[in-house]
């Protein structure tokens, strides 16, 4: 009995020996970064949904339940999502962020952005808050202030001052994104340009907020560039039409008709989920069929089912999904620094999607295309941002 109980004790020891040798699994903190749409809100198919993409798939590589919640994302799904929004951007080395917990709250109105930027700073505990738009400037900037601890990433937006519209002074814990939307908008004005039958191009926009601004100027220009006759005298050719909104789709199909019934047979939407009432349109009036497209915005609307991929030309595509990925890796690196982000054609920031424009242009009209993209990050010349100086604003020839 002692010798068998001996045996047992020996046999106990090594196995604690040998448990105790095994690698232990990593421990990973959770990461918990919370966000803040804008009052387009999820399911906008541009912007916010960019941002959301950007946190949710590709920095936490989980996949939203409607209703609430997520699940775990497979491998494959996480590559599909990558491969239809960032083909662009492969050397960019997106990968998952161990650890990260999405927590997003949606804005109904412009009320609700301080109330949810401080729940998120506040009851959440969030190592860091996304503010998705311009129209958060002024909330973030306030909540930030009132958080020191917390550290916030506003997206599209330089804080001022709402008297002097001066920027004020850097806060430590706040960085702020910023976009070259008037070069991708020149590159899908130039295709428009090449693309009109009837010389007749229509711009829908959402708010008159900066970004959408630099959108219009850059495709005006670029339909100056290689379409003097559908530009017209100081653009007065393009119906330039603000919904007041970026989440009326109706609204943004009744603009849309009007501009059909204008002639116009190529139509540019920078109005978030107010533009999908664009698509709405052009379907109805018989899309490509008839010779009528349609531009998207922010993100390749080409590759979305639940849009009209068949009567998409281009989009101008703007990678806010990207920058959101970046801001959340530098805070889990703790390389976090309170900075303005601009992101253009240099480097990834911005471009425009192949979509449907093969079928439309000729060889020649998108090698022309692609020499204006590459002149631009040379600098040889530089697309305009406000729509007021177009009429001045000198295009480049031999397009």
């Amino acid at each position: 009995m002692r010798r068998l109980l001996s045996v047992v004790l020996i046999l106990a020891l090594a196995t604690s020996v040998f448990t105790g040798c095994k690698k232990a699994a990593p421990v990973v903190n959770e990461i918990k970064i919370g966000l803040v749409t804008d009052v387009g809100g999820r399911g906008d198919q541009s912007f916010n949904d960019s941002a959301l993409r950007g946190l949710e798939i590709w920095a936490a590589k989980k996949s939203y339940v409607k209703g609430g919640g997520y699940t775990a994302m497979s491998d494959a799904d996480y590559a599909k999502s990558l491969a239809d929004n960032a083909p662009d951007l492969t050397d960019k080395k997106i990968a998952p962020i161990p650890g990260i917990t999405p927590v997003v709250l949606e804005s109904k109105e412009q009320t609700d952005y301080v109330p949810n930027l401080t729940k998120l700073a506040e009851d959440e505990g969030c190592k860091m808050v996304v503010a998705v738009g311009f129209m958060l400037a002024d909330a973030t900037y306030q909540v930030a202030k009132d958080h020191p601890n917390t550290m916030f990433m506003l997206i599209d937006a330089v804080p001022s001052d709402p008297t002097t519209y001066a920027p004020l002074p850097n806060l430590p814990n706040l960085v702020d994104y910023l976009f070259k939307e008037e070069q991708c908008g020149y590159l899908v004005g130039a295709i428009a340009g090449y693309a009109t039958k009837n010389n007749k191009i229509g711009y829908i926009g959402g708010i008159a907020v900066p970004a959408v601004q630099r959108y219009e100027a850059g495709f005006f220009a670029g339909i100056k560039t290689t379409n003097p006759t559908a530009y017209g005298t100081a653009g007065k050719n393009i119906p330039d039409v603000y919904a007041g909104s970026f989440g009326d789709q109706p609204k943004g199909k009744q603009i849309a008709q009007t501009m059909l019934a204008q002639k116009c047979d190529i139509l540019f939407a920078a109005a978030g989920a107010t533009g999908n009432g664009m698509f709405e349109a052009i379907k109805e009036a018989g899309g490509p069929d008839k010779g009528l497209w349609g531009i998207g915005v922010d993100v390749d609307m080409g590759m979305n089912p639940n849009l009209y991929p068949a009567g998409t030309l281009t989009s101008a595509i703007k990678h806010v999904d990207f920058a959101t990925w970046t801001a959340i890796k530098s805070v889990v690196d703790g390389t976090f620094k309170s900075e303005v982000v601009t992101l253009s054609l240099t480097d990834g920031g911005v471009g425009w999607a192949q979509d449907n424009v093969a079928k439309v242009l000729t060889a020649d009209q998108i090698a022309k295309v692609e020499a204006l993209r590459k002149a631009i990050i040379a600098g040889t010349f530089v697309p305009p941002t406000d729509p007021t100086t177009v009429p001045a604003w000198t295009p480049p020839t031999g397009y």
